[in-house]
């Protein structure tokens, strides 16, 4: 067997002994990786144990097409997975996501390899990654749906095999020319945003397919060939050379696929020419970098003092100028801020799928749901406000201001944060209903907000937890088990409790109907109320932390 091995790899001009060596380092790399990092192999086993289900049952049901559904349907879906497949492996290493944890070929160049060595080791080193096995399922469907045409099986073969270079070899091309762009951190931000925005908008896809699965009928389902558009894209053409097999247009089959192959050789050599490229130096995809700014007033120290806070103390001022700035730059705190405004909206959306005239009919009493569009946005914006400033924490509490004003800074600024998205949802609510419950239930929702941010204020100096800016998650990075406890179950409850005296007024005069005047007292009075427990806590909160800052700093800490 290792003779005929010899003979193939000859064949195709590759130095055995030097694959046998590749592919060894290999295996020893993978074995290190799970020794030295444990939370590898239990990840593995969750990832087999949570997606390996799905991914096997959308295999199934691939091979069930390939054997029961009538023409051309088995060859279409063949061209709809293979096009699939290859895209999955064009957007994860955009994602962050590596689909080859084979060796690094940009250090392997010093070492007398040839071009072809290395490529192909790093084409068969990818049968040990974790895209291969979710890519196998689906080709071991294909195989068994063409076993009933046995002269069929070497067009099959060669097509998968076409197939599966393609993937490796243009997931690779990507992660390599994107390299400089991947690191960035505009790319970053951009990535997290549409994660975030994917991972909100399921449902709301879910409903849009279910809509266009009950409009199309059955005749249009025989009559959609979706692989006349696919067969363009480098694995539609190896579907469309099976499809031209099966008619026995054996020259249509030569060429697509030559026409595959050629898309092979060509991502292959821009592929070895780009690793070639940055590895000797050149730079690739390069994002210019940002001018200086001139030392003058930015517009958002203007907008501060145009909108009524110019009488705030100077380090409050700058601490609401900062949270304002960071609030946009940090990912994860501008994805807090875009899912408080996109949230709500998915879920009218969702409810109303269909018969959006029904919003016209909404009663005024749905103003009571501004205080909790206002609560959750507060919420999401100030937990861990502490925490959330990483390693700049250490900076801040070296300043010599007042710690209270620190925090009211960061307070003001959640506030106003949470009232942006809310404002705009009370306007679209004004517009629909027409209703003057609508202001009151903004009042209401000040309210709300100011209770949230007090909380998390004293929530912040007593149980902090680490931050990373530089993640690609909105995930913990750490704290222990009362952190969680607290964070999850008391914080919540002390936010209801002390919420209900600012919100009860209203919600009261919305459910029982009554007079405009009284509610809007009531309201008013909540407001009130709010706005000295939100003074008061911010003296609270900043003596604690003046006397609890190396505890708040080491809880906070990302190095612990």
């Amino acid at each position: 067997m290792a003779g005929l091995t010899d003979r193939a790899l000859a064949f195709l001009g590759l130095d055995a002994a030097r694959q046998r060596a590749l592919i060894g380092l290999r295996l020893r790399l993978l074995r290190r990786q799970f020794e030295r990092e444990p939370g590898r192999m239990v990840g593995f086993i969750v990832f087999l144990v949570i997606f390996g289900p799905l991914v096997l049952l959308l295999a199934t049901a691939s091979g069930f097409v390939y054997v029961a559904a009538p023409a051309p349907w088995p060859v279409q879906t063949m061209g709809i997975v293979l096009t699939g497949l290859w895209l999955a492996w064009i957007a994860l290493p955009l994602f962050a996501f590596r689909t080859n944890e084979s060796l690094d070929l940009s250090r392997l160049l010093v070492y007398p390899l040839s071009a072809r060595d290395l490529l192909a080791s790093a084409l068969i080193g990818t049968l040990f990654d974790g895209p291969s096995y979710v890519t196998l399922p689906f080709f071991i469907a294909i195989l068994i749906g063409w076993l009933d045409q046995p002269w069929l099986l070497p067009v099959v073969l060669v097509a998968l095999l076409l197939a599966y270079a393609l993937m490796m070899v243009t997931g690779q091309l990507v992660l390599t020319a994107s390299m400089g762009l991947l690191r960035s951190r505009r790319f970053r931000d951009l990535s997290i945003v549409v994660l975030s925005l994917l991972g909100s908008s399921c449902y709301l896809i879910n409903r849009l397919v279910e809509s266009w699965a009950r409009a199309t009928d059955a005749a249009a389902l025989r009559t959609l060939e979706p692989l006349l558009a696919l067969r363009w894209l480098p694995p539609g053409a190896c579907a469309q050379a099976l499809a031209l097999a099966e008619h026995g247009d054996w020259l249509g089959v030569g060429l697509w696929l030559s026409y595959a192959s050629a898309w092979l050789i060509v991502l292959s050599w821009g592929w070895w020419k780009l690793l070639l490229r940055i590895t000797t130096g050149a730079a690739t995809w390069t994002l210019p970098a940002p001018k200086a700014a001139p030392a003058r007033r930015t517009p958002t120290s203007d907008a501060i003092d145009a909108v009524g806070f110019a009488w705030l103390p100077t380090p409050t001022r700058a601490m609401l100028i900062k949270e304002f700035k960071l609030t946009w730059r940090v990912p994860q705190r501008r994805i807090g801020l875009l899912q408080s405004v996109l949230a709500p909206f998915a879920l009218i959306v969702a409810i109303f799928f269909g018969e959006m005239e029904a919003l016209s009919r909404l009663p005024e009493w749905t103003a009571a749901g501004l205080p909790a569009i206002m609560l959750f946005a507060a919420w999401g914006l100030s937990t861990n406000m502490l925490g959330m400033e990483s390693r700049g924490l250490a900076t801040l509490l070296l300043t010599p201001a007042p710690r209270w004003q620190l925090l009211l800074g960061k307070g003001l600024a959640y506030t106003l944060l949470a009232l942006a998205p809310t404002t705009l949802y009370a306007a679209v609510l004004a517009a629909i209903v027409r209703s003057p419950l609508i202001v009151v239930g903004l009042l209401a929702g000040i309210s709300t907000a100011l209770i949230v941010v007090a909380v998390n204020m004293v929530a912040a100096v007593y149980y902090s937890y680490p931050f990373d800016e530089n993640s690609t998650t909105r995930q913990r990075a750490g704290g222990g088990w009362r952190t969680g406890v607290v964070q999850i179950v008391v914080v919540p409850l002390a936010m209801a409790i002390l919420a209900a005296p600012a919100t009860l007024p209203m919600l009261a005069g919305a459910w029982w109907g009554l007079p405009l005047p009284v509610t809007a007292v009531g309201a008013l009075a909540g407001l009130v109320y709010a706005a000295l427990l939100f003074g008061w806590t911010t003296h609270y909160a900043g003596k604690m932390l003046t006397g609890r800052e190396a505890e708040t700093l080491a809880a906070a800490s990302l190095t612990q």
